[in-house]
């Protein structure tokens, strides 16, 4: 999908595969601009999504749309590789389940991470399928990069979930996170509101920003590096350039710097928009 993540992108160019993006909206991804490919005979093998936040926009693949891919994937043979990299955090109300859970979708891989539970040092990612065939090759190639990996860090994490310790944890980090994420929505009210829109996530740890004029991007990069922002590059998942918002991160970010991180793009945006003129 796109925009998406620049990240599986390459990693699956390398390995061979030719890339179709397809667009989302409000409702995740537009499941009626996938169908023209599949009719095309185009040879899809695989549809790499993040259904429950997608990223980087954060909106969630609505139930209707979840129903349309299982479907399609049944009837033309595609499989559904579902990331769910923060499936832990939500705040309003309990989220759906993965599309993998479905008993009734054949061809599936399902993806996730520890480093957003635990620790962005934590490596440890984990992979579900129902295909063996796709597990024991996936389970030789890992060999091959990392005969054994972290055992005495992946056994430490083991006991942490058999005890209970990381489900009391991922309890009290989405208060903070929840918190976080109302002092955000604050201040990009405060401040921002002339800018930009946005949809309050449900869960999660960034907001999608969506510009009310154009920007001169260029200008603006610039501007945020002087003055020591970091905001992850929109053609880092954009495929087709589109500038039309901007990701913003609050997980490890105090109230006082998510408040003067605002207050400079703000200042930043008036400006990026009048030179754009």
């Amino acid at each position: 999908r796109s925009p998406g993540y620049h990240a599986a992108w390459k990693i699956f160019e390398k390995a061979g595969a030719r890339l179709i993006p397809i667009p989302v909206d409000t409702d995740g991804l537009i499941v009626d601009e996938l169908l023209p490919h599949l009719l095309k005979k185009s040879n899809i093998r695989a549809l790499y999504l993040t259904p429950h936040r997608q990223y980087p926009t954060t909106v969630t693949l609505s139930k209707e749309r979840r129903s349309q891919l299982i479907a399609l994937s049944n009837q033309h043979n595609f499989t559904i590789i579902e990331d769910d990299y923060d499936y832990e955090f939500h705040f309003e109300q309990a989220p759906y389940y993965p599309l993998a859970s479905q008993q009734e979708l054949i061809n599936t891989v399902y993806i996730g991470t520890l480093s957003k539970v635990v620790a962005p040092a934590l490596r440890i990612g984990y992979l579900a399928t129902r295909n063996e065939q796709l597990l024991q090759q996936v389970t030789e190639l890992r060999y091959i990069i990392d005969i054994q990996g972290d055992n005495i860090m992946e056994q430490a994490v083991l006991e942490l979930i058999q005890d209970g310790t990381i489900r009391r944890h991922i309890r009290k980090a989405t208060l903070l996170y929840k918190k976080k994420r109302d002092f955000m929505i604050a201040q990009v009210d405060k401040y921002l509101q002339d800018h930009v829109s946005y949809t309050s996530p449900q869960g999660g740890l960034a907001v999608w920003l969506s510009f009310k004029h154009q920007i001169d991007w260029a200008f603006l990069s610039q501007k945020l590096r002087e003055r020591s922002v970091h905001i992850p590059h929109p053609e880092n998942y954009s495929r087709e350039n589109i500038f039309g918002g901007i990701r913003l991160g609050y997980g490890s970010l105090s109230e006082e710097l998510i408040e003067e991180g605002i207050i400079i793009l703000a200042e930043l945006l008036e400006q990026a928009k009048r030179s754009f003129r």
